[in-house]
């Protein structure tokens, strides 16, 4: 990479006058696109839909650039006017396939309107254009497209919807003659035993995510808050356990929970733990809270001398599971439950001390 100069200082306030005129020409201010009547977001996301024909939660997160809860709003503007829809899970060859999402006949036709639009808007500008300079403006929007996309791909920061805890400048910017600051970096905690407000952040969280995805509302809410109640109680108890991942940071100073993870040292039996309830914010997975919360719980459960570990999970949830694998965890059955979770494969792991295959 280029080392940055004094000259780079001139071309920044053009590049952004530039920046925001292409956004109010584009018409990403103006509360639907191309006379779809559907948001920008969510008719950037048919685009990227109709380049494959269908795609996954995780492929529309790393392609968008959003956070789980916005990208769970933009598919639900899009299931609600049936432009998508979910593929059924059980006819899934994949494990990932109950998360993937196809364009409807009706989303086809919405999309080759937009793609018609965008089409006519950049035939137009390039007719306007001096003579000769279209391959030199779509070579500038190709290398500038790309020095963006590597600015981001190469940073340690957390997703951009935390604009606080997000570096302001590269490693090579921070350390040429012309520094821009950088914000503080932001501070995890790992606290054992009850918090004030864990049970509501435990469910908001798990709201966040499974409902955009799946669509579980008031019964999930109801059931699985009871129950996690009910263990909250008991946390006085030696084999009961609870674990928050607490986050401040320096425009934020109040410490927030941003993870919970719980071991129940009751409910299977005799020298038998349960972990429940194990989630993590999207915006501090790349801190490694989610590792660090697991970690706490896997010490707990050896130190109290447990000769067994059982958990449930989806299995969609790829990287949980990976984690949980990677300690020794074996699957012992796949099923698919009835009720509010119905249509979503469960997997249940069990550990014993003696299939551990890492130390933490």
């Amino acid at each position: 990479m280029e080392t940055p100069t004094a000259d780079y200082l001139d071309l920044i306030d053009p590049l952004r006058d530039a920046s925001r005129k292409l956004v109010r020409e584009w018409g990403f201010l103006r509360p639907t696109v191309a006379g779809a009547g559907l948001s920008q977001a969510a008719a950037h996301c048919l685009i990227e839909m109709g380049d494959y024909g269908r795609r996954d939660f995780p492929d529309l997160l790393d392609l968008l650039k959003v956070t789980r809860s916005q990208l769970g709003t933009i598919l639900a503007e899009l299931l609600s006017v049936g432009h998508i829809r979910p593929d059924d899970p059980q006819g899934a060859a994949d494990e990932r396939r109950e998360t993937y999402y196809s364009l409807t006949p009706a989303g086809r036709r919405v999309l080759a309107a937009i793609n018609t639009y965008v089409h006519n808007q950049v035939y137009s500008a390039l007719a306007e254009a001096p003579p000769g300079t279209g391959p030199d403006i779509a070579s500038a929007f190709r290398l500038y497209a790309s020095a963006l996309e590597k600015i981001r791909a190469s940073s340690t920061s957390v997703p951009v919807a935390s604009p606080a805890l997000t570096p302001c400048a590269s490693p090579v910017l921070s350390s040429s003659p012309f520094p821009i600051p950088r914000a503080s970096v932001p501070e995890l905690n790992i606290v054992p035993g009850y918090l004030p407000g864990i049970l509501a952040r435990t469910l908001e969280m798990h709201m966040d995510y499974y409902a955009p995805i799946y669509g579980w509302g008031a019964p999930f809410e109801a059931g699985f808050g009871h129950s996690l109640k009910t263990l909250i109680e008991r946390l006085d108890q030696p084999v009961n356990h609870a674990w928050s991942a607490v986050l401040k940071t320096p425009d934020s100073p109040k410490p927030r929970i941003v993870g919970t993870i719980f071991v129940n040292g009751e409910s299977c039996g005799v020298g038998v733990a349960k972990l429940r309830a194990f989630i993590v914010d999207s915006e501090v997975r790349s801190l490694g809270a989610g590792r660090k919360l697991f970690n706490a719980a896997m010490d707990f459960i050896r130190s109290v001398g447990f000769t067994e570990c059982r958990l449930e999970t989806f299995r969609a949830l790829t990287v949980a599971r990976k984690l949980y694998e990677g300690e020794g965890f074996k699957v012992v059955r796949k099923y698919w439950p009835e009720g509010y979770t119905k249509g979503v494969q469960e997997m249940e792991y069990v550990w014993h001390p003696s299939s551990s295959s890492t130390t933490l």
